[in-house]
């Protein structure tokens, strides 16, 4: 997607740049992307908006507990999502609040993902993790900041649904699917996860959109699994989301994080 490059386009994110920001990875691997052709899709300048608001959490994972003796607690920490919005050729722009390890801090980070390649085009976090904080004060502390990336990124704000495995544009019954390998870990003395594969489309007729294989010594991969998709409003595509469950540092609780793969025709 073209970026806004004319002298008016200039102009008018120079007056925009004291807006308040409403209160605030063939196969891909995932450390290498096809570099794919963008979605042919042109934006509507107007459907860009002045303002940002603060997004709302999408869950993907749910929360566990586990008993040892009379207490509580947490079998899982999770790293928190909150969608912002699409463009039109196909980047994802969201805020992710990544768990805090019993670290005593808060750790933020500012997303603008190319799906097409599966890499970042634009990432934001606060050089210093501060003991505390919050989305809505990171983003009106940085508001100009992402409102200009934002704006230069064609995001278009959305209302987001994680749905189910189906994704009927690709095929009839066409669904994503993911093969996994466990090795045992000598580190662990438990099982992890060596291989994923993400597989898109009907038994007959598939092809795997991601593979990775961790040979990490201290691989502390413990589980991975297809938590949903989001579809591209845009066109036939879908962010596939997956959950990745981390050991954690002493055992529980474990971590879940999360990453997007784009299934597409």
């Amino acid at each position: 997607m073209k970026t806004f490059k004319t002298i008016s386009i200039a102009l008018c994110l120079a007056l925009c740049s004291a807006i308040i920001f409403g209160c605030k990875n063939g196969a891909q691997t995932k450390d290498q992307a096809p570099q794919e052709k963008a979605p042919e899709a042109q934006v509507d300048q107007a459907q860009v908006p002045e303002h940002y608001s603060v997004p709302a959490e999408l869950q993907y994972a749910q929360e566990e507990t586990y008993q040892a003796g009379d207490q509580t607690y947490p079998l899982y920490i999770i790293d928190k999502f909150y969608p912002i919005g699409w463009s039109k050729d196909g980047k994802l722009a969201y805020i992710e609040e990544p768990a805090d390890e019993a670290v005593g801090a808060y750790f933020f980070q500012f997303h603008i993902l190319d799906l097409n390649t599966g890499k970042d085009v634009f990432t934001w976090k606060p050089e210093e993790d501060p003991e505390e904080g919050s989305i809505s004060q990171m983003c009106q502390d940085n508001k100009e900041l992402f409102e200009s990336k934002l704006k230069e990124n064609g995001i278009i704000p959305q209302t987001f649904k994680l749905e189910g495995v189906e994704v009927p544009f690709i095929a009839e019954n066409a669904k994503v699917w993911m093969d996994k390998t466990p090795t045992e870990s000598n580190f662990l003395g438990c099982d992890v996860i060596k291989n994923v594969k993400v597989s898109c489309g009907t038994p007959k007729e598939n092809k795997v959109i991601f593979e990775d294989e961790n040979n990490e010594e201290y691989n502390t991969t413990l589980n991975q699994d297809i938590a949903g998709t989001l579809k591209f409003p845009y066109g036939d595509m879908a962010a596939v989301m997956v959950k990745s469950t981390q050991r954690g540092y002493e055992g529980p609780p474990h971590v879940y994080h999360f990453y997007f793969v784009k299934a597409s025709k």
